[in-house]
This record gives C-alpha cells, structure tokens and sequence, in this order.
C-alpha cells in the first residue's frame, strides 16, 4: 500500500490498480456529529412523547385547535425523519465510509462505499474521456455547503462518457485533486498501452 496523501491510497497488483480515498474526519469533527445526531434523535422523541400524550397535547395547544397542532407536530416529524437519516447517513459515511476506484485494461470502477455496503458503478476505458478537474465557483453557497464535514458531495474530478459526465473524489482539496487526477491518468494510459499489447 502506497500513499499519494493522507487520505488516498493506492496498490499496484499484477492486473489492476486500486485506490482509497478515505472519509474520515479529525476525532472533535466526529464528536460533534454524533451530539447532533444524538440530540436530534432525542428532540424527535420528545415530540412523539408530546404527540401521543393528550395531557400535554391540551396544555400545549391553549387556544389552539388540537387537530392543528397535532398536524403541525405530524408535519415536523417528516421533517425530523428525513434529517434525523442524513445525518446518521453522514456519520456512518464518516466512521465506516470510502471512496473505491478501482482500475484495469477493461475499465474503472467507482464505488461509494459503507463498511461493505454500496453499489459499484463500471465505465470502459474505451469510451472514458480523459479525467479533468470539475471546475466550480469556490465562493457559491452550494460549494461552502458541501464541502462542509456534514455533508456528502463536493466531488472534484470529472470525465465524459457516453455523454454523461461522471463525478467524483468527494471533498479533495486542490493538492490531492491534482495530484490524483496525475495519477489517475498515468495508470489509465499504462493500461491503454497494455490492451493494445495484447489484441
């Protein structure tokens, strides 16, 4: 096992190329996320508690119809459900989560992966454009977002193919972005001349 940075590894076997690309994050990174997604769960809680108890339902409401308020608190446990699942999503990703590329004569693959769970994607060398730097306004709000440590995405590399452009490496800086796209389409031309070698 090889280094490009501290987050991306690769290995060279007799066939094909791997690479590594971890999620992890600094430990108080991590820390934090798992207070947010433990006090959110527990507020959700605290709503059903209230949701479901007609003493509190009646001291709460006032004035207020209980069946508003009863759908007010409906409406805000949809809300808590989805985000409650993004962030247990995003500190699984954090803990157990990584980025695997994993190269050869016939092609790459791109897998996002928890722990062993996650779908593997195939792209032909054969019909790949070559792999470029996914250019992207650095002060848009969307990019400050998701380059943010809880959150999934912020890809920085790209390439065509079949007319669909394919992303990914999320949340490379410029360093490790340069570095890998370098290294990217060095392996890749190895792998081009050695399927010409062969036919």
């Amino acid at each position: 096992m090889k280094w490009l940075s501290n987050r991306i590894s690769f290995h060279r076997h007799d066939e094909y190329t791997t690479i590594l690309i971890s999620t992890k994050v600094e430990k108080w990174k991590e820390s934090i996320l798992f207070t947010w997604m433990i006090l959110w769960f527990v507020a959700g809680l605290a709503i059903v508690g209230v949701l479901f108890s007609k003493k509190y339902l009646n001291q709460i409401a006032g004035k207020t119809p209980k069946d508003q308020l009863q759908l007010f608190l409906i409406l805000f446990l949809v809300f808590w459900g989805y985000y409650l699942y993004k962030i247990v999503k995003v500190y699984i990703w954090r803990k157990r989560g990584v980025e695997y590329l994993k190269l050869d004569k016939a092609g790459l693959v791109i897998k996002r992966g928890f722990g062993k769970f996650g779908k593997a994607k195939s792209y032909n060398l054969v019909n790949m454009g070559s792999v470029e730097v996914l250019e992207r306004p650095t002060r848009s709000y969307s990019w400050v977002m998701q380059s943010a440590f809880w959150d999934i995405g912020n890809e920085s590399l790209e390439f065509d193919y079949e007319g669909r452009k394919i992303i990914f490496g999320v949340q490379l800086d410029e360093k490790e972005t340069k570095q890998l796209k370098q290294f990217l389409r060095t392996e890749i031309h190895a792998y081009q001349k050695k399927r010409e070698v062969t036919r």
